[in-house]
């Protein structure tokens, strides 16, 4: 399939899904990918990872709760890097818009409904779209797993399960993910709602305190005559719940842009750890973003 086709089409009275479908019929091999590109593309099946290549500028707003000395809400904008390749089931990929890190995996099964993929990401997770708010350290840690896609009806459903590859904290995180899109004109917008588990030891890893590191900080604090205090911390597991509505558009025959809302909740298993000085039950954020496609 040829992702630049897809985006820079705005052929009169064609759907963006209809030359979705076209493209797929005729291109050599498709694979899943990350449900949040699926639906910003309008695909209308779960084996669809093409060859591509973008380049562009996001601004991101957010409030989230915080750390001890951050603030709550900032805006920043980044240069971001979109693409996916794919070789002899092989395939390596990256989608700003997932909040995944760098992913590398194979394709072990795909038709028209179902595919299954087994992976390794840079990133654990942002599963649920974006974590940073969520944990103290933020650190690429390796994650080895599989996802199942599928497409049912006007729907794009995708189950993950990942397991710490690195051996810092052997964590675990399970999520489900349905998405859909809708055409109007030229105008591609979609939906996603979600959950994930995550397990003790991974949240234990970046937000727990032990006592060391709580004395050890209280010993500092007292040393700059702050008032704060920190006290040991365990964390639990947790389940958390995610949302999104976003929109694609294709400018020009080059050009690309999309705006996404998102809103993820903080369990308190999370948000109960000292290290949070301001905090905040939901994370929201808007993403706006143009992409030149080569």
């Amino acid at each position: 399939m040829n992702n630049k086709n897809l985006h820079k089409s705005r052929i009169p009275h064609l759907s963006l899904a209809a030359m979705i479908f076209a493209g797929a019929s005729v291109s050599g091999g498709s694979f899943a990918s990350d449900i949040s590109h699926n639906v910003r593309s309008g695909t209308q099946q779960a084996g669809s990872s093409e060859d591509y290549l973008e380049i562009g500028l996001m601004h991101l707003m957010r409030d989230e709760p915080t750390f001890l000395g951050k603030g709550g809400s900032y805006t920043n904008t980044s240069l971001i890097v979109n693409g996916s390749y794919n070789w002899n089931n092989l395939f390596i990929e990256s989608y700003s818009e997932s909040g995944h890190g760098l992913v590398v995996g194979y394709n072990a099964f795909d038709n028209e409904r179902w595919s299954l993929d087994f992976m390794v990401t840079t990133d654990w997770g942002e599963v649920s779209f974006e974590h940073d708010g969520r944990y103290f350290f933020d650190e690429d840690k390796l994650m080895a797993g599989g996802r199942l896609s599928g497409y049912i009806g006007d729907y794009i459903v995708q189950f993950a399960l990942n397991q710490d590859a690195t051996g810092d904290h052997n964590g675990t995180t399970a999520s489900a993910l349905i998405g859909r899109s809708w055409q109007y004109r030229n105008w591609n917008f979609h939906g996603i709602v979600g959950a994930e588990y995550v397990s003790a030891k991974l949240n234990d890893y970046y937000v727990g305190v032990s006592a060391e590191d709580a004395a050890a900080l209280n010993d500092y604090y007292a040393r700059v005559s702050a008032e704060t205090r920190i006290d040991a911390y365990e964390a639990d597991a947790s389940v958390g719940f995610s949302s999104e509505f976003g929109v694609t558009y294709p400018i020009s025959e080059d050009w690309v842009f999309r705006a996404t809302a998102r809103a993820v909740t903080v369990p308190d298993e999370i948000s109960d750890s000292p290290y949070y000085g301001y905090k905040k039950s939901v994370l929201t954020s808007l993403r706006t973003s143009i992409s030149y496609v080569f």
